[in-house]
């Protein structure tokens, strides 16, 4: 019966792109069937499909062939439950996609294949259990007493996080004083470097320079990501830093209490992506257009462009 039953799937799914597999799906319904009620599969089908398993299977082996052959139904049980399992696996991240803006789910750490083919981190909901920092401390831009606060978890090595650059400097510019914009390094675990750069640009933030540099990372992203310390060394030069300071400051990892505690505030925000926005307490992530933004300030009752 299993494999009449895997022949009515199969056959059902292609049926809606082929006309020529509705046959076989009718086929394969009547001798699930005849099977459910103890009587032989009267069309042939599971012995068919026994045939062309041995003779595939022969090709490469025929004491795997025989095994089949003498064990054809439990085989095919075996394919059935992990073909539920996988059907069953992709509608649950189908789901969490659909609620929480990643296929994960709340527990997610990083962004998943339907992310990354769709671009899309929220778009059909907004993402649940995001819960908003109160702290806000980071690399600020912007006076205290802005009429908007924008908080972003983002990852220097993270393209998602490179890729809403543009419209992160597009608000600032044309917020100019009632916007406040707050930047929490939060670096993913599963991208080379990223701990190490983001403590560098901590670093290069005690002397002033921590935005000449995050540019300049973001700018050389993916020389970062291959080169590591080599390549920022190159580019915390270039910005003017008093290098035996940056050094010094690195070799005592003297920003790393500052950076895991930016990592503890992500995860009591329940990041599992970056960039992660909080416009006014409302979260948005992903990268972005910047209408989204500016519907977002605007929303909360505040000014904004």
């Amino acid at each position: 019966m299993i494999p009449c039953i895997i022949a009515l799937i199969v056959s059902a799914v292609m049926s809606i792109f082929s006309a020529g597999h509705r046959k076989l799906a009718l086929e394969a319904l009547r001798c699930v069937l005849r099977k459910a009620t103890l009587r032989p599969c009267e069309t042939g089908m599971d012995e068919r499909m026994r045939a062309e398993a041995v003779a595939r299977v022969l090709r490469y082996s025929p004491h795997a062939a025989r095994v089949v052959n003498r064990h054809f139904e439990a085989v095919s049980a075996v394919f059935f439950i992990i073909s539920m399992a996988s059907f069953a696996y992709s509608a649950l991240s189908v789901y969490n996609f659909y609620y929480y803006g990643n296929c994960e789910g709340p527990a997610a750490t990083t962004a998943c294949f339907l992310n990354t083919v769709t671009g899309d981190y929220g778009r059909f909901s907004e993402p649940k259990d995001l819960v908003a920092p109160t702290e806000l401390d980071g690399l600020v831009i912007g006076d205290t007493g802005a009429r908007n606060t924008i908080i972003e978890f983002g990852c220097f090595t993270c393209p998602y996080t490179r890729g809403a650059e543009p419209v992160v400097k597009r608000l600032l510019a044309e917020n100019n004083g009632s916007l406040r914009y707050v930047f929490k390094p939060f670096p993913l675990p599963n991208h080379n470097n990223s701990y190490d750069i983001a403590r560098a640009v901590l670093c290069a933030n005690r002397q002033g320079k921590a935005w000449e540099l995050r540019d300049s990372v973001f700018s050389n992203q993916k020389e970062c990501v291959s080169g590591g310390m080599q390549v920022i060394e190159t580019l915390a030069s270039g910005t003017g830093l008093d290098m035996n300071r940056f050094r010094q400051c690195m070799d005592n990892n003297e920003t790393g209490a500052e950076l895991d505690n930016y990592i503890r505030q992500g995860k009591e925000a329940r990041i599992y992506v970056t960039p992660t926005f909080f416009v006014n307490g409302k979260p948005l992530v992903g990268p972005k257009p910047i209408e989204e933004f500016r519907r977002a300030m605007k929303a909360e009752g505040w000014g904004g462009g």
